[in-house]
């Protein structure tokens, strides 16, 4: 792994040297003042739900491809696609097809080792494969019977469109940012600093943070609390994956199983 065969190089790395301040600071100030125009009736709310997306996976997936020592119009790119990608989802059938411009553009950026410090470009193994798979596969199931079991939710089977529509904002937005963020570039730095269990807290415990303060998770109590004991879950399991396999791309394939998951449950 990139990481281990260049301990002494990384270890003189501040935490979070080459965020990209300047580009967060405009997604910030942007996102607040969509809010704000909304709310005098100038936007409409569809317009600020895009923006605050475009703010949030973008300023992920950018401090991301930053702090592995990608040039700052990459970071740049990176929001400008999922901006594109959250804006033309609404726009018929095929709308939802943008969001596979950010995972493809990865792709192509991950060929010849340039996005190695993420996780990413190397070669992935099938038992990697499979133990993403699997670990979503049972995380996505228990959360499935617990949820109809405990919470007061039953499983659903959503609109084909709806669900494809879910499935490609995880593929593009959701899932992409927040792996290549909270695993590829966080927990992947700071395991470089101290050791591993310090790594994966932090990781795992920014991670959960992300989604709890998304006003799209319901604000129930018991869900609330289910949701940190999932998310949890994923978080610290998906940077064991990335440690054992030496790849991004399990906890990727574990966490789109999980949120296919999640979104097959609904109110009783």
């Amino acid at each position: 792994m990139w990481a281990l065969e260049h301990p002494s190089a990384a270890r003189t790395v501040r935490l979070f040297a080459d965020t990209p301040a300047g580009l967060l600071a405009v997604l910030a100030v942007g996102a607040a003042a969509s809010l704000a125009l909304a709310q005098l009736a100038v936007l409409p709310s569809s317009t600020v739900a895009f923006a605050v997306l475009a703010a949030g996976h973008g300023a992920l997936l950018a401090t991301a491809l930053a702090w592995a020592g990608r040039p700052p119009a990459t970071a740049v790119l990176a929001v400008a696609l999922v901006g594109v990608a959250a804006a033309a989802s609404g726009l018929g059938a095929f709308g939802p097809l943008a969001y596979l411009a950010p995972p493809l553009w990865i792709c192509v950026l991950a060929r010849g080792g340039r996005l190695a410090a993420l996780g990413l470009g190397g070669p992935v193994g099938w038992k990697g494969v499979a133990a993403g798979l699997l670990v979503g596969m049972f995380l996505g199931g228990h959360l499935l019977v617990s949820a109809s079991g405990t919470l007061g939710l039953h499983v659903r089977a959503p609109a084909m469109r709806d669900a494809l529509t879910a499935l490609a904002y995880d593929v593009g937005a959701n899932v992409l940012a927040a792996e290549c963020f909270f695993r590829g570039a966080l927990f992947n730095r700071a395991q470089r600093r101290w050791s591993f269990a310090t790594a994966v807290t932090l990781a795992t415990a920014a991670y959960v943070l992300r989604y709890l303060v998304d006003p799209l998770l319901p604000m129930r109590i018991e869900l609330v609390v289910g949701a940190v004991f999932y998310l949890a879950l994923l978080g610290a399991i998906n940077c064991w994956l990335l440690w054992w396999s030496e790849s991004l791309v399990p906890g990727i394939l574990s966490a789109l199983i999980f949120f296919t998951a999640y979104r097959a449950i609904g109110p009783a």
